[in-house]
């Protein structure tokens, strides 16, 4: 076997095991400035929630940010939402308070997801100093990220480099006091150009290779 051959098969091989790894393995930052989180993607759209009456609402609801579509629901109680808010800015928040809101079936190419979260009582009002616990999923891989002492105007975001499966929150009721966990302006973004580059360049390197594979087969037979 001619030695070019035998390294184009083992440059395809390490070629598929690195493009199946980096499909395994998803890099998720935290953002807790909205700004810099806008910056970091392409493209985004917010849901304010603001269509949403201050009402008992059965979950899970099928929502748009934008062109972007996602589905929320609440449990594991399942007793859907009891949206609050000041005026016409409504906010999301399940009817128990002890549910996760799991946001999830994201449109496609959705990598990044953040919002404003903080706690409020059972009238529906801001309770500042709550604490709400956030995580995401991207495939296999996780981050959680505990947001303490929340104001109205706390923002977390996550940015993955490959699309995200569902984010969820909760509260932390560690000191005996009850409260909801609530989000306001969620925001769904696709990521930068140079993100799909870094997918890409990967699967092209694979291409290449097997492409130099082929001129090595060709170049075998005719010598």
């Amino acid at each position: 076997m001619k030695p070019r051959l035998v390294f184009a098969r083992k440059l395809v091989a390490g070629c598929a095991v690195m493009v199946a790894a980096s499909a395994a393995h998803a890099d998720i930052t935290v953002f807790t400035d909205r700004a810099a989180f806008l910056t970091a993607v392409s493209g985004s759209a917010t849901d304010t929630f603001d269509d949403l009456t201050m009402t008992e609402t059965a979950g899970p609801l099928k929502r748009m940010a934008g062109a972007y579509g996602y589905q929320v629901s609440a449990g594991p109680s399942d007793g859907g939402f009891y949206p609050s808010g000041s005026g016409s800015d409504i906010w999301l928040s399940g009817t128990m308070s002890s549910d996760v809101i799991t946001f999830n079936a994201f449109s496609s190419g959705v990598f990044g997801f953040g919002g404003n979260f903080f706690g409020t009582d059972s009238f529906g009002a801001f309770m500042p100093g709550r604490t709400v616990v956030l995580s995401a999923v991207s495939g296999a891989d996780s981050e959680t990220f505990t947001l303490s002492n929340a104001s109205q105007d706390s923002f977390v975001a996550f940015l993955s480099d490959h699309p995200l499966t569902l984010v969820s929150f909760q509260n932390m009721e560690n000191d005996g006091t009850v409260y909801w966990a609530t989000a306001n302006n969620v925001v769904l973004a696709v990521p930068e150009p140079a993100t799909w580059s870094m997918l890409v360049g990967g699967l092209g390197i694979a291409a290449l290779a097997r492409r130099r594979r082929g001129r090595s087969r060709q170049t075998t037979t005719v010598a």
